[in-house]
């Protein structure tokens, strides 16, 4: 299966070689190459490949740290139990080991992205303790450039949330 650029690009190719061929004048077949040689570099793919963040797909994120988000406050930057987020092909599973204790829950998610940071909505399938949200059965994290998965709840709660992706 030919990648979404490349069939573009062979699209686009296509194109040109027809307007060759049209029985034109030169100077408007110069004036359309031009129009479509601009049009074909203004269409790039930067918003189908997410260059610059780690992928998502068959991916394990490990709770790395808690950052307190109000100023001198007494923060505990390292996390008080372990909790993992597992994402692979739209379905996800976060699990929290505190106390001896295992819990884990699952749902899905949607992502979209932009210049800064690719973000996700994750929709869990019940309630439960393991949501972090100011709303119910939704949670929403982001990654930044940096590749850190963090969480979005700085509206409801001063506490940053920091991932980090397991190898």
């Amino acid at each position: 299966m030919l990648s979404y650029y490349f069939e573009t690009q062979l699209f686009w190719l296509l194109i040109i070689l027809v307007v060759l061929t049209l029985n034109l004048n030169k100077m408007k077949k110069v004036g359309l190459l031009f129009v479509l040689v601009f049009s074909l570099v203004s269409c790039s793919n930067d918003d189908v490949k997410m260059e610059g963040f780690p992928s998502l797909e068959s991916g394990r994120w490990e709770l790395a740290e808690n950052i307190s988000l109000v100023p001198y406050y007494n923060s505990i930057s390292t996390p008080q139990y372990k909790e993992t987020y597992v994402f692979d092909k739209g379905k996800f599973s976060k699990t929290r080991i505190k106390d001896n204790k295992t819990t884990t829950v699952s749902g899905t998610y949607t992502t979209v992205t932009t210049a800064t940071q690719m973000n996700l909505e994750l929709t869990y399938t019940a309630a439960n303790d393991l949501i972090e949200s100011c709303t119910v059965l939704k949670e929403s994290l982001y990654i930044n450039k940096e590749g850190k998965l963090n969480n979005n709840l700085k509206d409801c709660d001063p506490t940053l949330l920091v991932y980090t992706k397991l190898k």
